[in-house]
C-alpha cells in the first residue's frame, strides 16, 4: 500500500470523514504518541481502527514486513471477512487521533445510520490499494521490486523522501538483504540511471528493464 499521488488523487475523503463525523457522535477519540500498537483483533474481537490525525505503519506482525503507510483519514478492519487479522498490525509512527472499537459496534452503527454509501466508497479505496500492492509485490525479481519501490518513493511526500534514505524505505518493504540492494543502487546511481545522494533518492532517470 503506497501513498502515490494517483491514490491521494482518488482517496475518497469526504465519504470517510461523513463516516468518521458521524461516529465521533458515538464513539470516544483518543490520543497516542508514536510507538502506540492497534492489533485488528483483541480478546477474540476484530477490531476496527479509523484514524483520525496522523500516521501509521500497517504491517505484518509475523515479521514486521512494512505494507503501507496510512495517512488520516482513514478507517481499517471493516470488513467481517479478513480470515487472519491477528497477522496484521497497525502501529503509530506520529501523534495520532483516533478512534479503535469493535468491528460488530462499527457494523451496527453503519446499519443503524444508513452510512452503507460511504462505507462503500471506503472499501473500494482499501482495495484498490491493496490490488496495487499485490502487482507491484508478487512474483517479482528482487530488481524489480527494488525497482517498484524506487518509483513508490520518488512519489512519496518531500519531507519522507528528505528523511529516509533509499535502502531502510526497500529494507521496509522487501525481505532483500541491505547489501543486496545497495549493490544494486550503488550500480544503478553509477550508471545515471538515478540519483542518490547521501543516501537519499534525488531523481529517477530511466530505470534499465533488465538488470
Amino acid at each position: 500500500m503506497n501513498n502515490s499521488t494517483k491514490f491521494n488523487k482518488t482517496k475518497p475523503i469526504t465519504h470517510i470523514q461523513t463516516l468518521q463525523n458521524s461516529m465521533l457522535n458515538v464513539f470516544n477519540m483518543s490520543k497516542s504518541k508514536p510507538g502506540q500498537r492497534f492489533p485488528l483483533r483483541v480478546n477474540d474481537k476484530k477490531m476496527c481502527f479509523s484514524l483520525v490525525q496522523g500516521e501509521c505503519e500497517f504491517k505484518r506482525s509475523t515479521d514486521s514486513l512494512l505494507i503501507g503507510i496510512l495517512k488520516a483519514p482513514i478507517i481499517i478492519g471493516i470488513s467481517d471477512l479478513v480470515i487472519d487479522p491477528e497477522n496484521i498490525l497497525i502501529q503509530a509512527i506520529t501523534p495520532v487521533e483516533y478512534m479503535y472499537l469493535p468491528l460488530d459496534d462499527f457494523l451496527l452503527h453503519i446499519e443503524t445510520h444508513n452510512l452503507w454509501k460511504p462505507l462503500t466508497y471506503n472499501l473500494m479505496y482499501l482495495s484498490a490499494r491493496s490490488h496495487d500492492y499485490t502487482q507491484l509485490n508478487t512474483a517479482l525479481s528482487s530488481y524489480e521490486l527494488i525497482c517498484n519501490c524506487l518509483r513508490t518513493l520518488i512519489e512519496e511526500d518531500f519531507e519522507r523522501r528528505a528523511t529516509l534514505p533509499a535502502v531502510q524505505y526497500i529494507m521496509e518493504r522487501t525481505q532483500l538483504s541491505r547489501s543486496g540492494i545497495m549493490k544494486t543502487l550503488s550500480e544503478l546511481n553509477s550508471g545515471g540511471y538515478i540519483v542518490i545522494k547521501r543516501g537519499l533518492l534525488i531523481k529517477i532517470n530511466k530505470l534499465p528493464s533488465k538488470y
